[in-house]
Order: C-alpha cells, then structure tokens, then sequence
C-alpha cells in the first residue's frame, strides 16, 4: 500500500511541474475587436515590459493603446516590444492596426501591410497565414523574440 501511494504522489507532482512548465500560448485567446471581455484578457495577457499598459481602445478595426513611458528604454528595445506585440494583437484579432499612445514612444504604429514587409522576407508567410495555425503562432513568436531589432532606419537584421 505504501509503495502505491508513493507511486500516485510522484505521478501527482510529475504532472504538477510538468502543467507549471507548460509554454503558455497566447493563440487561445484569440478574439476580434468586439468582444471586450476577451480583448482585455489578450491585451493583459501580452508582456508589455520595460512599459506600462495603461489602456486601451478600439475605433473601427483599430486598436490604439496607451502605454507608459519608460525614459531609460533604448530605440532598439522600443521597437522590438512595439513590433512584437503589435504582431501578435495583428495575428489574434481582427485588428487592422494598431496605435501606440505615450510619451517619448519611439514605435506608434503597426499594420498588417507594415507587419507583412518582413514576416514574408524571412518567414514567408503573412500575418493572415499565422491566424490559421497555434504551432506557426508560437515559433513566430519565439524567433521574432530572438532576432535583433535596430531602431531609427527601422532596420531588422532578420531583413539582411
């Protein structure tokens, strides 16, 4: 009996760790612009550091939303966060683009036409393509993630 319940138990915390360390996807909370409850649970959910989500809009099929400022953010650092997320809202929702709002953003604009540039040099697919598939979602995110952004001529080194 004691080498049963041992047994469960480790079953029990094997399956706890392995639930905690679970990649935590942002495709299931895929949504359009009209459902408010699951909007604000995507624009929460999304890391918006080194700023400060503070609110958020929809006019039309656009989303503007204010972010704080964040004065010791580097060009580089803004515009990788800015590009990211502004993807990610692009692929989850039916967003045609999405607005910046704050101070000294050095980012303040994405759509899918901007969006489509380099997703299809380096990756080939668009952000419509992306809507379609959780497992593309994730590795797009994960190398978008991974690549180096230079702000000021809005050069990507994933476009060299």
């Amino acid at each position: 009996m004691k080498k049963y319940f041992k047994f469960l138990f480790a079953l029990g915390v094997l399956m706890l760790f392995l639930t905690g360390c679970e990649n935590k996807s942002l495709y299931p909370m895929k949504t359009d612009l009209t459902n408010e409850r699951g909007l604000e649970k995507l624009i929460g959910s999304i890391d918006w550091r080194p700023y400060k989500l503070e609110d958020y809009k929809v006019k039309n099929k656009s989303l503007e939303i204010k972010l704080s400022d964040e004065p010791d953010i580097s060009k580089d650092e803004s515009f990788k966060t800015g590009f990211i997320n502004g993807v990610i809202i692009l692929i989850l929702t039916d967003a045609e683009e999405v607005w910046y709002i704050g101070e000294d953003l050095y980012f303040s604009f994405i759509d899918k036409e901007y969006a489509n540039e380099p997703l299809k040099f380096k990756y080939g697919k668009e952000v419509d393509d992306y809507k379609k598939s959780k497992e593309d979602f994730d590795n797009l995110i994960e190398s978008l993630k991974n690549e180096k952004y230079e702000a000021g001529a809005a050069k990507f080194e994933m476009m060299e």
